[in-house]
């Protein structure tokens, strides 16, 4: 294969194009897009681990692998983000002094909520475990990994909110802007992941044992 920058630009882009398409499309029962998310995760980091291709392969092994540990959790964050939701609308508009106090109890309470989401996924997607451990994990790691959780919440917001304010940005999500926001945040998730994990012990190391025949 060639060495040339330009087709390996032209790869990347392909990669994240079809990572984008599939995402999308197993989002699209809502109830599966809490494995869509870590598969897209998974193969985000094992890319920079191992390079590009296999998109499909290793989307769908880890889709299969975690569907039915990540959906109850997927379907947990669905309920507690409504949850929270109401309940900061509720403070919101009450307009007493008691309620403002309430109001930002309830911010903190979504923010921590937020960033222990922000970590979830990826966690599940690249380590093993129960899920209790996986959630504690998660937790963990947003809080002492700061500096990286303020770096990726601000990669998330403003992808957020140049979806909120331009069309262009929207086309752009559609067509390859998720699979570009996964593997940006996921240079950051593998960097702290490599300091917890032997690598001697990590699939990336033997990409042959996940995919024998290639």
């Amino acid at each position: 294969m060639s060495n040339s920058p330009v087709i390996a630009f032209l790869n990347k882009m392909t990669d994240l194009i079809l990572l984008n398409v599939i995402w999308l499309l197993c989002c699209l029962p809502v109830v599966t897009a809490g494995a869509a998310t870590t598969a897209a995760y998974y193969v985000s980091i094992t890319s920079i681990r191992c390079g590009d291709g296999y998109v499909v392969k290793r989307f769908f092994s880890s889709f299969r692998k975690n569907f039915l540990q990540v959906t109850p959790v997927w379907i947990g964050v669905l309920l507690c983000s409504v949850i929270l939701t109401v309940d900061m609308l509720f403070w919101y508009r009450q307009g007493t002094a008691f309620s403002k106090g309430m109001f930002i109890v309830s911010g903190i309470v979504c923010f921590l909520f937020l960033i222990w989401v922000l970590w979830l996924f990826p966690v599940f997607a690249k380590l093993d475990g129960k899920t209790g451990q996986l959630a504690k994990n998660a937790a963990a790691f947003a809080v002492g990994y700061l500096p990286y959780t303020a770096v990726l919440l601000v990669i998330t917001g403003a992808a957020v909110y140049a979806n909120l304010v331009s069309l262009v940005a929207n086309s752009i999500m559609l067509f390859i802007g998720f699979a570009v926001l996964f593997y940006v945040q996921s240079f950051f998730f593998y960097r702290v992941f490599m300091n917890h994990i032997d690598e001697k012990f990590d699939d990336f190391d033997y990409p042959e044992k996940i995919f024998p025949n290639e």
